[in-house]
């Protein structure tokens, strides 16, 4: 699952286009309804009421781009991608509207001093080049894409703790 939310919300980052500033400057009849996206198969995945409502509470200004749901240890999951403004998001809900983890990208400014502290400590010549925040199970972590060092990619909590590579 996380890897379908890492690239959809790589799809949506890069992917970015002007039919979702043509959404957004249409008006409401030409939007598709938001409980609803199409995809390229036949099939089209519904958000229950209770996450449609939660996801509008928390992001009244965003566009939802895909909706999908898959089951997990025997729930059900609904996936939303989404752009707010020219902010990617992928949030994972489940059908009472609990928000099970979320993925956006961040300026290498905005990561929290002790993450880039532990980095700047073990690849000093490292630079980042994309980070992320990433929620997930009631905890954060920063997904940082490095140049310049020999890893491509490290995850951090906020506090500076190393979760990969150890």
């Amino acid at each position: 699952m996380r890897r379908s939310v890492l690239v959809g919300f790589l799809s949506a980052a890069v992917g970015f286009s002007g039919s979702v500033l043509a959404d957004q400057a249409g008006s409401t009849a030409a939007k598709k309804p938001p409980a609803q996206a199409s995809s390229k198969s036949p099939s089209k995945t519904v958000l229950p009421a209770a996450v449609e409502a939660s996801f509008k509470k928390a992001y009244p200004n965003a566009t939802i781009k895909h909706i999908s749901s898959e089951k997990e240890n025997g729930v059900v999951l609904y996936e939303i991608e989404s752009v707010d403004g020219t902010q990617p998001r992928d949030l994972v809900y489940k059908a009472d509207g609990t928000l099970v983890e979320y993925e956006e990208a961040i300026a290498a400014s905005a990561v929290p001093e002790p993450v880039m502290a532990a980095l700047n400590s073990r690849y000093p010549k490292a630079t980042v080049t994309k980070a992320e925040k990433f929620f997930k199970d009631g905890s954060m972590t920063y997904e940082l894409a490095l140049k310049g060092a020999k890893i491509s990619e490290v995850t951090l909590t906020p506090e500076g703790k190393w979760i990969s590579p150890k």
